[in-house]
């Protein structure tokens, strides 16, 4: 989808390209009709650039360009159009001086795409090509105005190195500041999930967690849906603190984030509430529904083997069910929810209860 929307993208810049080349018809027809250019060569121009557009608009639209280092067939563009304009040139006779500009034209279409060295061998091209249209004019004009000619030639021996050399300083910017505005939105999205992710588990934080509840309350109030939450508690894990030490504890806590964040459906929201508790939010679901959920993670981690522990050490979790109730705030939620998890913890643990 994304390298469809690159060749999109490629296609719309060369259109708006080719809407400037219809000026330089518009130009040479301008000319044609003041009589510094013949007609035969406004034509010829004309339907050269024509040509031109409909050869590369064929290739981007069959995907030909992708073939290419460079998609965007920038250098390829620009070099056929320096050599189509030498050709109009050498029949433009006293037009030749007021076409030359349309070198650094050319060579402005690259300034944002192409680098300094890249710029510099297409300026080289137009010189050269320059070169010898005036090398053949003269051969078939004797009586054409060297002195003239070779001012024009000096001119543009200066502006179009010091034009490619502008233009690729000019791009090698564009690309530090493109690199930069990466940079900071890669180390935006990351405080960005940092400040929403428990550090320890990669789970959701108790930040998020409300946020999202009031979020949910809201949508809740709004649209009349239902929604519910699972309060869990890992089963005896100070003891495990107390007798592993801190590092199993910690290790224990991701591998049970990693074990109940499976099946979970992609809206619903796990994270860690506090110490051993995690919450589980549950858009969309009903009582019965989230008992069945808590039930899932109660089974799936009771099954699981946790390999930071001794193989005779199980690790269960107690799990308090609340579905919402309208007029109802995070708070009280969350506390029904904790009410059903210590009926659970009295009762003997390692099951799912749910409040009414």
């Amino acid at each position: 989808m994304r390298d469809n929307e690159r060749q999109a993208l490629r296609i719309r810049r060369f259109l708006i390209g080719s809407a400037t080349s219809l000026l330089v018809i518009l130009a040479l027809f301008v000319f044609a009709e003041l009589d510094a250019l013949p007609t035969a060569a406004a034509v010829q121009g004309s339907a050269g650039i024509l040509a031109l557009i409909a050869l590369f608009y064929a290739a981007f639209r069959s995907g030909l360009n992708l073939r290419r280092a460079d998609p965007s067939l920038t250098a390829e563009m620009i070099g056929a159009a320096i050599l189509l304009l030498a050709y109009v040139m050498y029949h433009a006779g006293a037009a030749r001086n007021a076409l030359s500009f349309f070198y650094m034209t050319a060579l402005l279409f690259g300034v944002l795409r192409l680098d300094t060295r890249k710029l510099l061998a297409l300026a080289a091209l137009a010189l050269a090509a320059h070169a010898g249209m005036l090398a053949l004019s003269y051969a078939s004009e004797p009586e054409m105005d060297l002195k003239a000619a070779a001012l024009q030639f000096t001119v543009l021996i200066i502006v179009l190195p010091w034009f490619a050399v502008m233009g690729g300083y000019v791009n090698s910017l564009r690309r530090r500041l493109s690199d930069s505005n990466r940079q900071l939105k890669d180390a935006y999205d990351r405080i960005e999930q940092i400040a929403i992710h428990d550090e320890l588990t990669g789970l959701y934080n108790r930040r998020f967690l409300m946020e999202a509840l009031t979020r949910e309350q809201s949508r809740a109030k709004r649209t009349k849906a239902e929604f519910a939450v699972c309060l869990f508690d890992i089963d005896h894990f100070k003891s495990i603190n107390d007798t592993l030490g801190h590092a199993a504890g910690d290790a224990v806590l991701k591998h049970f984030a990693l074990v109940s964040s499976a099946g979970l459906r992609g809206v619903d929201m796990l994270g860690r509430y506090g110490g051993e508790e995690f919450l589980l939010i549950l858009p969309g679901t009903g009582q019965a529904g989230a008992c069945a959920a808590g039930e899932r993670v109660r089974a799936r981690i009771e099954a699981a083997g946790f390999p930071q522990l001794p193989a005779d050490r199980r690790v269960t979790v107690t799990v308090g069910v609340a579905a919402s109730r309208p007029r109802e705030d995070s708070h009280a939620l969350i506390g029904r929810a904790d009410g059903a998890l210590y009926e659970g913890k009295t009762a003997g643990r390692n099951r799912v209860v749910a409040v009414g």
